[in-house]
């Protein structure tokens, strides 16, 4: 199977001008965004400083890794490569509120930026940040990222917009899209979301997200966990990967053609019975108790010291010796609370393993890899919602 490093490989001298940026293009870039660099690299080419990163030594442990493919590539590879970076933003901050952000804006040519949004990383900030988005509506992270277009908008006035990101970066991509006024919303040619989450209808229903909804895309891999996460009223494409379910979330797996990726039939019966446990999840268990039990867990992180995920996954035996302290310095109430959560995903997951091959309840599950044609996901779950009532103009956009 190819992939988007072996595009890089076969197109990666082909300019702009030659073949216009593409969807292969914008996911390489959402991976880019989670290099190592900050604000020096600003006036710089991603070649530039991928060569650095090449020689740095705290970087080497991951030369060995689809990264540093990539770091190897990008100054060999002039289309991507000599992209210039106009700016480079991180943010990292526990009060008023978990947030934990990166973003990049490139120039593509002389009218034309990019605004890359980096997922999650590595930290307990950002791990922490992402439970809170499976409860809450909003995020203070997507504020940050819709006034992060507003500054890059009003710094670049005549250029036109490509947002993107991947896993969370693309939630935050298309939510800075639905946030900002109608002049900047007029700007951006695309919002794309690689593997992101979705969102709660209430967004989802808001008149900023209506009106930008034909501007938004995702792309999911058919074995998706993280993309499956909430609602997707945008066009959503479904994309093959050869790669193990939990390794495809890297778009890095996906496989591509010439100029795109390859499309499959539908999600997979996995992806589709994990969607439906996080569903029965969401539905079991109030978001106040959930709210004040993973904000229990991470405060206890702290307390232990932990602030990266690798020092619970690294060393298994020492990662399980972390984990099982951290959970007993919880209080009594709080460890059994969360003892329920997570039993509730599993036991869910179990109790649906055979829905798909059940006829009547297989009808209701998403199939389709493309959105044009149907949902890829539906609102059954949840008879109380009605269905989402778009304009005639944007129907007809996105049909």
């Amino acid at each position: 199977m190819a992939n988007s490093l072996d595009y890089l490989r076969w197109r990666g001298d082909l300019s702009f001008t030659e073949h216009p940026f593409n969807s292969i293009d914008a996911a390489l870039l959402a991976s880019i965004v989670y290099l190592p660099a900050d604000s020096s690299a600003t006036g710089h080419t991603l070649g530039e400083v991928a060569a650095q990163l090449n020689h740095l030594p705290s970087f080497q442990h991951q030369m060995h890794s689809e990264t540093g493919a990539e770091v190897l590539l990008l100054p060999e590879s002039s289309r991507i490569g000599n992209i210039k970076i106009l700016d480079w933003t991180e943010r990292i901050e526990k009060q008023p509120h978990p947030l934990q952000f990166a973003a990049a804006t490139l120039a593509i040519d002389k009218q034309t930026i990019v605004i890359a949004y980096r997922g999650t990383d590595g930290s307990m900030i950002g791990w922490s940040e992402d439970m809170r988005m499976n409860y809450l509506p909003e995020i203070y992270g997507q504020n940050v990222a819709a006034e992060y277009l507003e500054k890059i908008a009003q710094k670049f006035p005549n250029r036109k917009i490509y947002l993107l990101g991947h896993s969370k970066g693309g939630n935050f991509a298309q939510y800075a899209l639905s946030s900002v006024n109608p002049e900047i919303q007029d700007r951006v040619i695309r919002a794309i979301s690689f593997d992101g989450l979705g969102f709660f209808r209430k967004v989802y229903t808001n008149p900023g997200f209506i009106r930008t909804l034909p501007k938004m895309k995702t792309y999911l891999p058919q074995a998706s966990i993280f993309g499956a996460m909430l609602d997707h009223p945008e066009r959503t494409l479904i994309v093959k990967s050869t790669a193990a379910m939990r390794n495809q979330h890297d778009p890095r797996r996906w496989s591509v053609g010439r100029d795109s990726f390859t499309l499959a039939d539908g999600l997979t019966p996995g992806s589709r019975v994990i969607r439906h446990a996080l569903i029965s999840f969401n539905h079991s268990i109030p978001k106040e108790k959930r709210s004040e039990s993973f904000s229990a867990l991470f405060d206890a992180f702290e307390n232990a010291d932990i602030n990266e995920l690798h020092q619970l996954t690294n060393n298994r035996l020492l990662g399980t010796y972390r984990l099982s302290r951290v959970f007993m310095s919880l209080e009594p109430d709080e460890r059994k609370l969360l003892t329920k959560i997570f039993s509730n995903i599993w036991n869910s997951y179990k109790k649906n393993m055979t829905l798909p091959s059940m006829t009547s309840d297989y009808e209701l599950y998403p199939k389709s890899n493309d959105s044009k044609k149907a949902p890829v996901f539906y609102e059954f779950y949840d008879p109380q919602q009605p269905n989402l009532k778009l304009p005639p103009d944007v129907k007809r956009q996105l049909h």
